[in-house]
């Protein structure tokens, strides 16, 4: 926003700015995923804070909280909403969806290396034939063993 505002475009005010009680805060993680702008940190059963200077008051962060934990309080006075702000916001909005589709993408990748992995035949036969339900079972027990004394042994 410039020095001298077009009034036939609004009044100027300040930003609102969300708030989280951090005493009732659960660590849920809802108001980050809902917060497009990246404005909120933290981690799962941690409490979460809101960086002021990234919020940009959309109140998106607010419904998705199941204890009531995040209000929006008035903007300090010297914090006007600026062209700047508006395109880091913008740009913020743009890497935050890239990271959401990486994410998402990994996710998949790993869920399909899973299934194919559930899905090539062990060393030994884990058809049906001869086989009961609990032994086919303790077969595909015995075999996600093996590939996780792998991992921990860092041999393929």
């Amino acid at each position: 926003m410039s020095a001298n505002p077009d009034p036939a475009r609004g009044a100027a005010r300040t930003v609102p700015t969300a708030l989280i009680e951090e005493s009732r805060c659960i660590g849920c993680t809802l108001c980050i995923e809902a917060c497009p702008f990246d404005a909120i940190v933290g981690t799962a059963r941690r409490m979460h804070t809101v960086v002021d200077s990234l919020c940009v008051g959309c109140e998106l962060c607010v419904p998705p909280c199941p204890v009531d934990c995040i209000s929006m309080v008035a903007g300090r006075p010297e914090r006007v909403w600026t062209r700047a702000q508006a395109v880091a916001a913008g740009a913020r909005v743009k890497a935050h969806k890239r990271r959401l589709e990486r994410e998402s993408l990994e996710r998949e990748a790993r869920l399909a290396s899973r299934t194919r992995e559930d899905e090539e035949p062990a060393d030994e036969d884990l058809s049906d034939a001869g086989r009961g339900p609990v032994d086919r079972i303790a077969a595909i027990v015995a075999r996600a063993v093996q590939r996780a004394r792998q991992r921990r042994s860092g041999t393929p």
